[in-house]
């Protein structure tokens, strides 16, 4: 074919395009920028004639070849930046654009309308025995607190994209369950789910941002004032003080303020904000009372540790991820390895500590149900062959 035709110079370009991908893939000589969040990437597959004629070596080669090749994902990005920009959709996740360019995520939506509503009396049976274990803890000396993180469908229920906003949060969903019948058991708990609410037209800061899915980094440094405060009233001492010096803004996220519309994968930004990141410091009064203790729960925790809240206030800490991972300071400073629970003398740790703060955000209060869990092993603990 004549390449300086029309024709020929059309295939010489749409070979390039069709090349260059597997150029990339074969010598990887421009080194791009990853894709944010978690997927699986499919490993190389090595040929044998099994593999061959029972045809799983096509079918796993296909996948690599999926996974690895050359430029995929600024092609991932293009293709996503497409459908955002004219139809409001984002691939590859399972987030939602709502009013306002707010983000939210499909699981915590599930939960505020009442789709993975927990029966109400395994929800009872469990909150019976995080009452008994609380007793016990409390006539150990320790203190066991209760926290619901919250959860953005409820603190900006107006900004659901408009397929969600005709249901609104049902009545019988995990959080309201959960609180009702806590209350009625005198758990003692905070619930800041209820405070961000209460909180929403009167707060300095924003105490959820339109791209994050988390408690803002200020909402974040509220929160865990709240919690000295709680501690230090059912303690009967006085920690360490947050003191909030000077209000402070900026257009760049930091942390998790912006972990949504991380994931997903957008050439440019989903839209632009005003962040909130206050000047700040915690008190070093050597008079006043550093507890232990021991943070059990979802990723909201991470907050805490990010802010300084957990380091500056708390001694000898450790947090308990989904009870499942052990983070110390020293697993957290990237000196230490992460301990497991499952090989983890986590009963002998806990007698050693004076504050159990308990902390899950509404999606994954469920999770408490389960066999295994915090609240199930801890009751077997204490009351070993009971039900």
């Amino acid at each position: 074919m004549e390449i300086r035709t029309a024709k020929g110079r059309l295939f010489l370009l749409l070979s390039v395009i069709i090349l260059f991908p597997m150029a990339e893939h074969c010598f990887n000589f421009i080194i791009g920028t990853k894709l944010q969040g978690y997927f699986e990437q499919h490993p190389d597959v090595h040929f044998t004639p099994q593999k061959w004629w029972d045809g799983s070596y096509q079918k796993e080669k296909t996948l690599y070849l999926n996974d690895s090749v050359g430029f995929r994902p600024d092609l991932v990005r293009m293709n996503n930046q497409l459908g955002f920009t004219f139809f409001n959709m984002l691939y590859g996740t399972d987030t939602y654009v709502g009013h306002d360019h707010n983000l939210f995520s499909e699981q915590y939506i599930n939960e505020y309308e009442g789709r993975t509503h927990t029966a109400d009396s395994l929800v009872r049976s469990t909150m019976i025995k995080l009452r008994r274990v609380q007793d016990t803890l409390e006539h150990l000396g320790k203190t066991l607190v209760f926290t619901y993180a919250p959860s953005k469908p409820y603190y900006m229920p107006e900004n659901l994209p408009d397929i969600f906003q005709r249901y609104g949060a049902h009545q019988t969903s995990n959080y309201t369950t959960f609180r009702r019948l806590s209350d009625s058991l005198g758990i003692k708990q905070i619930d800041f789910n209820a405070l961000f609410i209460a909180m929403k037209d009167t707060s300095r800061g924003t105490l959820f941002t339109k791209q994050g899915l988390h408690w803002s980094f200020y909402g974040s440094l509220l929160a865990a004032d709240t919690l000295i405060k709680f501690i230090e009233r059912a303690r009967n001492i006085r920690m360490q003080d947050l003191v909030i010096t000077r209000m402070a803004f900026s257009d760049d996220a930091r942390g998790a303020d912006n972990d949504l519309a991380n994931c997903t994968n957008l050439i440019f930004p989903v839209t632009k904000e005003k962040f909130c990141y206050p000047e700040y410091h915690f008190t070093t009064d050597s008079a006043r009372t550093k507890p232990s203790a021991i943070f059990v729960g979802d990723s909201f925790i991470w907050s805490w540790m990010g802010n300084g809240f957990i380091q500056g206030d708390v001694r000898d800490w450790q947090y308990w991820y989904y009870f499942n991972e052990v983070w110390d300071v020293k697993a957290a400073g990237g000196q230490g390895q992460v301990q497991h629970i499952p090989t983890y003398n986590w009963q002998k740790k806990m007698m050693g500590t004076d504050c159990i703060v308990i902390v899950y955000t509404a999606p994954n209060l469920g999770s408490l149900c389960e066999k295994g869990s915090f609240i199930e092993r801890m009751y077997s603990l204490f009351y070993p062959g009971q039900k």
